[in-house]
């Protein structure tokens, strides 16, 4: 495995470790768990920025884990090979990305409190960016 290849796996496991937490302390209060809007937001808000910076720490705790596993590996470029993977996962995940837009924008023209527009737009990026990982685990593999 390469070290593009360990970082997407290692990043991939962390969005969904991190963000599956997120979402499922989250829950109650953006399905209406009780709060008012305003004490929702304010919810919201503290544990999406933990949840950012759960994410950078764990992350850069994972790379450089990685790179001191493999130091040689670290230091490649990424070739004609990574840079299509990476290409072909960023269209597929912003194909996801957009339809999530479009589901917040809608959701915002209903008229729906901003904490949940936001965490619509939030599962978006998380979303995309998981289907961003798994297209590229899959074309690692597949050899594309």
């Amino acid at each position: 495995m390469s070290f593009h290849e360990k970082s997407n796996l290692a990043m991939l496991a962390i969005l969904i470790g991190v963000y599956g937490w997120y979402f499922g302390t989250a829950a109650g209060s953006i399905l209406g768990g009780g709060l008012a809007p305003e004490a929702a937001l304010a919810v919201t808000n503290v544990k999406m920025l933990l949840t950012v910076v759960i994410i950078v720490v764990v992350s850069i705790v994972a790379h450089i884990l990685i790179a001191i596993m493999a130091p040689s590996e670290a230091n490649e470029a990424a070739d004609e090979r990574d840079k299509l993977i990476e290409m072909r996962g960023d269209q597929r995940g912003g194909f996801v990305l957009g339809v999530f837009a479009l589901l917040a924008m809608g959701i915002a023209m209903l008229g729906q409190p901003a904490y949940l527009i936001a965490n619509t737009i939030l599962a978006g990026l998380v979303a995309g960016e998981v289907v961003k990982a798994v297209s590229k685990l899959i074309d690692y593999r597949r050899g594309v």
